[in-house]
């Protein structure tokens, strides 16, 4: 009975843990339009947006907010997605699986007027908090969001490409999908005349934001670290558990061995 009761305490510290874990807030940096702009018209960036819906949305039976001003043609053939005009439209975040910030237009340079206002930032700061997930398309650091990538000012400065302070190429598809991208659900996409229009210093700047697991390299158009698809925190699809959690998860299987074990004698 005493080895029963421990291994119910420890059975849901252990659950616990993983609970925290998947609470953790994701953002992802994404330098390409394919989803706002291509994808309308062009079945290669039409597939790139359904991995990308099914990354950040998974199996999950709420719908992806999809907040712009260009929202005409977009659709999805893997995730059921809501279409707003503002974060205030949207409602409660809460309700979403994600949230994903189109590009100015549908094209090229992030909308940062999309939270400008304080009433956004608070609203979107609460469903970070809550563990939720956002992707800013054509993200070029601007300083509306800082409070979701965790920087304070200059972020610009790290961007190559379009819009970006360190210039550059701001046209490119020699982007290559990582193996991290790949055991995310992601595939190499074709050239489709313009997939990056940004690049991000991880291993110099974002990396020490939390910006660890880059889905596209840049590519041989930009600096070398530099990641056309950046993200702080996992996906639904892909992502194996963190080291401290599959060690839990090791010494809680264990444990319930030994318990067996002794009950067994």
């Amino acid at each position: 009975m005493k080895f029963a009761r421990l291994l119910s305490a420890f059975s849901i510290a252990l659950a616990s843990v993983f609970a925290a874990s998947t609470a953790q807030a994701t953002v992802i940096l994404e330098g390409s339009d394919a989803i706002g702009f291509h994808s309308a018209f062009d079945a290669a960036a039409a597939s790139y947006r359904d991995q990308a819906f099914s990354a950040i949305g998974g199996n999950d039976a709420r719908s992806i907010a999809f907040i712009g001003d260009s929202l005409n043609g977009i659709v999805s053939n893997t995730h059921a997605i809501s279409k707003f005009s503002s974060v205030a439209d949207a409602g409660n975040l809460s309700q979403y699986v994600a949230v994903y910030f189109e590009a100015g237009g549908g094209c090229c340079s992030a909308n940062d007027s999309l939270v400008s206002s304080a009433a956004a930032k608070t609203a979107v700061s609460s469903y970070l908090a809550s563990g939720g997930t956002i992707m800013i398309g054509n993200y070029t650091g601007g300083a509306e969001w800082d409070f979701a990538v965790g920087s304070v000012g200059g972020a610009n400065g790290h961007v190559q490409g379009y819009a970006g302070g360190l210039g550059g190429v701001g046209c490119s598809d020699n982007e290559l999908v990582t193996a991290s991208g790949v055991q995310n659900g992601f595939t190499q996409p074709p050239v489709l005349g313009c997939w990056t229009h940004q690049a991000y210093d991880q291993a110099g700047y974002f990396a020490a934001l939390g910006f660890t697991k880059s889905y596209f390299d840049a590519g041989s158009d930009y600096m070398p670290g530099f990641s056309s698809l950046l993200s702080n925190g996992n996906t639904v699809t892909g992502d194996l558990p963190e080291p401290g959690s599959l060690a839990l998860l090791g010494l809680g299987l264990a444990g319930f061995a030994a318990v067996r074990r002794v009950r067994a004698k």
